[in-house]
């Protein structure tokens, strides 16, 4: 009866490790996703910004 009960108890924390591990395996790809987005969007207004700068200059007339 005692051996069963610490079974038990021994698989529910089991479980409740590997439940907390896939709440922080999808919480760290949300993250890491949203980081990911944040820079690309960052890289991709400066791209145009230059461009835009760049056509800017080229297009201005010479002296």
């Amino acid at each position: 009866m005692a051996n069963s009960r610490s079974a038990r108890s021994i698989l529910a924390t089991v479980i409740g490790w590997v439940v907390v591990a896939i709440v922080v395996w999808f919480l760290f790809g949300a993250l890491v996703g949203t980081i990911l987005w944040i820079l690309r969007t960052i890289l991709i207004i400066a791209v145009i910004l230059g461009l835009v700068t760049l056509y800017f200059k080229l297009k201005s007339p010479k002296e």
